[in-house]
């Protein structure tokens, strides 16, 4: 993300993310999970801009802009409040630097919420690096990082440009190179998942499990077998290496994973899984093509907002 100037105010546009690989390996004392995970940037975006406000009590701080409210059922209504990632990404930026905000953000959003695509932390980053430059801060974007993991996880992610592999609780950033344009088809239902829901229905089932081992067992050397397979450009063998530990929790609360599992696995896909903690599911295309002749189709079929994107 590179914000750019536009007239007096700033914009910069915000990606949304797929995990073509999540494993959880455990719990952590501060309440969080210890996480490996693949991170890539696709080309489904938000847009946020800023704009000087000589009244800053005239307008709102943040104002968003919902294009997936027209003829959309499959939305969740977003925070316009001090809870919105955007707002506690600037205020933590204000007070680090000792200044208050100022200004008005609007946030065009296009990016389903409460999907696993990351909108809220790639509009966190955003709003770090765009008020880093709109008000003269100048941090570098290593010190960015630090209050990035502070407002969210998956923050730190989206203030590098590229997919990396994210460990911790997903604020350790490792930039992996030398992918791959890919082409995916992502499916949105109607339905949203709470992170928080998913993570305890996982619990939840590890706990019931008695085959946990021969199944961790089984992933050991996956995520960087994948890797190595997709810098190969061996998609179709790669595919086979996708993993979301989070699947099967997030189909014990919601239908439609089985039905979207459902159906990709119906289109020839390299392969397919959720991303993050879901709703949203996407298949790994073979290419530009099959991913916007499989979109075309999938629209057809009432399953919520589908995109054919591909990995910036």
């Amino acid at each position: 993300m590179f914000p750019h100037k536009v007239g007096s105010a700033w914009e910069v546009h915000t990606p949304a993310k797929l995990n073509l690989y999540l494993d959880v390996l455990g719990s952590r004392a501060d309440g969080f999970h210890e996480l490996e995970t693949l991170l890539v940037p696709v080309r489904i975006c938000d847009q946020l801009r800023w704009e000087d406000s000589p009244n800053p009590t005239a307008t709102p701080f943040l104002r968003v802009r919902d294009l997936l409210e027209i003829g959309s059922t499959s939305t969740t209504p977003l925070s316009t409040g001090a809870d919105n990632l955007v707002c506690r990404a600037t205020e933590r930026l204000a007070q680090a630097a000792g200044m208050e905000p100022r200004g008005t953000f609007e946030l065009t959003k296009r990016i389903p919420v409460q999907a696993g695509l990351g909108g809220g932390s790639s509009n966190a980053a955003a709003a770090l690096l765009l008020a880093n430059a709109a008000w003269g801060i100048g941090y570098s974007r290593r010190r960015l990082a630090e209050l990035a993991a502070e407002v969210g996880s998956d923050v730190p992610f989206f203030l590098n440009s590229g997919a990396a592999v994210c460990r911790g609780r997903g604020e350790i950033v490792e930039a992996v190179s030398a992918l791959p344009r890919m082409h995916f088809v992502v499916v949105k239902p109607p339905t949203s998942l709470s992170t928080a829901e998913v993570f305890a229905q996982w619990e939840q089932q590890r706990d019931a499990a008695t085959d946990e081992t021969v199944e961790r067992r089984s992933a050991a050397g996956g995520l960087g077998t994948l890797v190595e397979l997709l810098r190969s450009g061996a998609l179709a063998q790669a595919g086979r290496w996708m993993v979301n530990r989070l699947e099967s929790a997030a189909a014990a609360i919601s239908p439609w994973i089985d039905r979207l599992r459902h159906e990709l696995a119906g289109q020839s896909f390299c392969g397919q899984s959720m991303t993050g903690s879901g709703s949203a599911c996407f298949g790994l295309a073979r290419s530009a093509t099959q991913a916007r002749r499989v979109a075309r189709l999938l629209s057809g079929k009432d399953l919520g907002n589908v995109f054919a994107t591909s990995s910036c």
